[in-house]
């Protein structure tokens, strides 16, 4: 018993075991904003006018194909030079149809360089295109996804085999 300072009065003291402490509020874990990565495009990129669309790759690789066909086509439809469209009788006129001739030799390599470029460069918008829609494509049938790749991964092929010689 022990007697109470305030009034005097004897007050029995028990003491008894303290109840623990309540847990710790968790603290709200604010989500932390992933960096955007470089290899993703930016949020709302896939609903933009500039976005991947499968028919715009494989129309942009068609026409580059169909454009580099006819640069071709116009160098050979004119033909090189020929000898009835000179003046036989002018003066020097066998170095006249040597240097046109060696001009359309030249024409027709830069020509055929930038439309095997244009090709290159078609066919592997159009492989790419195949490829990513047959990796992205949810709706297909496994088939169609798996001739996709088996497409793409040919027309890639092709390019890279253009360059490599055997022999």
């Amino acid at each position: 018993m022990f007697e109470n300072p305030k009034n005097h009065n004897p007050v029995l003291r028990i003491q008894f075991m303290q109840s623990l402490p309540p847990p710790p509020v968790p603290q709200t874990i604010r989500p932390v904003a992933t960096p955007a990565s470089p290899y993703q495009p930016a949020a709302g990129f896939q609903q933009s006018s500039m976005s991947y669309s499968f028919h715009r790759w494989l129309m942009l690789g068609v026409v580059l194909l169909l454009s580099s066909v006819v640069f071709v086509e116009v160098i050979d439809m004119f033909g090189p030079p020929s000898v009835v469209d000179y003046n036989m009788e002018q003066e020097n006129i066998a170095e006249v149809i040597a240097d046109d001739t060696e001009a359309h030799a030249d024409l027709t390599r830069v020509i055929s360089s930038v439309a095997s470029i244009l090709q290159a460069f078609g066919l592997g918008l159009i492989g790419y295109a195949l490829l990513r829609e047959s990796h992205d494509g949810k709706n297909e049938h496994t088939a169609l996804r798996v001739t996709a790749v088996i497409v793409g991964i040919l027309v890639l092929t092709s390019i890279v085999s253009q360059q490599i010689s055997i022999f």
